[in-house]
């Protein structure tokens, strides 16, 4: 059975004059790497307010110069090309700037050859990653909850997955959600499994084999760990 599309597939067909479904999907992409994009522009200085309009450059940049065209998965994992993507775009951009005597958008440029600059720099960008991922998985979840349980369904259960809701035993949970002990238990199971295969196929997206998948999603809870200290499964 062939693995099913990814983002490597998907950027392999498309760029910014393509057809109309490639464009939405580069676009998608797109959008769910704004933030990881943003906390790598920050963290070199850059004014908060040049921010979002340089991460637009880039993204324009990488479409229009067919420069997705150009990836290929057996360079590695897609969120490492982009890094390395977006590094060089930054630093052809600050050499254009201080070119132009335009005083440079950028700062710091001398540090981008150096190791423990660039691996502070990939570890925020990774922590943006899955930040952003997390986030976004919780939402999907979050939807579906809401439209079985209401809001406050979903104030309640919330906690049994993010971990807030510690100190609730079910035998609150169930008085909450006005059924047994054993109801309670089983939401929670069906609510975790729920957030896991969610969070499985974001992961699938991103990644170019199957086999890649469980590394990848270590990786991510290792990050996880990094952000809040805790393993987030």
């Amino acid at each position: 059975m062939a693995f099913p599309e990814t983002t490597w597939t998907v950027l392999a067909e498309a760029t910014l004059n393509g057809e109309e479904g490639g464009q939405a999907a580069l676009a998608e992409i797109c959008e769910k790497y704004c933030e990881p994009v943003d906390a790598a522009i920050r963290f070199r200085g850059v004014p908060e307010d040049q921010v979002q309009d340089l991460r637009q450059d880039f993204f324009v940049f990488l479409m229009k110069g067919s420069f997705f065209r150009r990836a290929d998965p057996k360079l590695g994992k897609f969120r490492s090309f982009l890094l390395h993507a977006l590094r060089n775009f930054l630093i052809d951009e600050s050499r254009r700037a201080t070119a132009a005597k335009r005083g440079g958008k950028l700062q710091r440029v001398e540090l981008f050859e150096e190791s423990a600059f660039l691996e502070e720099d990939g570890l925020r960008f990774d922590l943006a990653w899955a930040q952003s991922l997390y986030s976004a998985v919780l939402a999907s979840v979050k939807k579906e909850v809401v439209a079985k349980r209401g809001e406050q369904g979903w104030e309640i259960l919330r906690g049994f997955l993010t971990g807030a809701g510690a100190g609730m035993s079910y035998v609150e949970l169930a008085e909450k959600l006005a059924c047994t002990e054993g109801g309670a238990k089983t939401e929670v199971s069906r609510l975790r499994a729920k957030f896991r295969e969610k969070l499985r196929y974001e992961v699938k997206q991103i990644v170019s084999a199957p086999h890649e998948i469980d590394e990848e999603l270590t990786y991510l809870r290792s990050v996880m760990s990094k952000m809040w200290g805790t393993s987030n499964e």
